[in-house]
């Protein structure tokens, strides 16, 4: 039986796999962003991409009646911290500071602040690895333990309705497909 949240994690990932193709169709580069730089024929040097397909599109503008009023965002790291807490719990063993970024898709120096925080929080340890003294595995605490399987269970509870049409056949039908998308 499939999770709804991680049913939901491959919606995500397929969804982002397809934009990536588009975009290679179009103009036969990954999408970069802003400033995404040089592409085949074209100049080089900094700037932003030639193509309008990896420009962003303008920011609505700011100030009274411009639309809907937004709830106000968590912390920067808020999203971070829960989301490095979830990947870290299924490490038995604890997991590489190098292969959390990874696998969470940020960068190193953004993962050690977010780390940092969870320690002194009291969420993780950090360890040296025995194997490479270099690096380090980061393992959660009881307390992280536990925060990170309430996590998981109010992301669970949180996207029950989106799913709760489909029956567990079709949903592993779904999953299905979207690993066939996916890969």
């Amino acid at each position: 039986m499939i999770s709804n949240a991680e049913l939901f994690r491959k919606m995500m990932k397929a969804g982002r796999a397809m934009r990536i193709n588009a975009m290679k169709d179009k103009c036969g580069m990954p999408p970069m962003g802003p400033g995404c730089g040089p592409h085949p024929g074209m100049p080089m040097g900094p700037g932003p991409c030639h193509g309008p397909h990896h420009m962003m599109p303008p920011m609505p503008p700011k100030g009274p009646g411009c639309g809907p009023v937004m709830p106000p965002m968590p912390p920067r790291n808020f999203m971070s911290r829960e989301r490095l807490l979830v990947i870290i719990s299924e490490y038995e063993g604890g997991v590489r500071q190098k292969e959390l970024a990874e696998r969470a898709g940020i960068n190193a120096s953004s993962t050690s602040e977010v780390v940092s925080k969870l320690e002194d929080d009291g969420y993780l340890i950090r360890t040296v690895d025995e194997n490479d003294r270099r690096a380090t595995i980061l393992k959660l605490t009881e307390m992280g333990s536990a925060r990170a399987a309430e996590i998981k269970d109010e992301r669970e509870e949180s996207l029950k309705d989106v799913f709760a049409a489909l029956s567990e056949d079709e949903k592993q039908t779904l999953s299905d497909i979207l690993d066939k998308i996916i890969g």
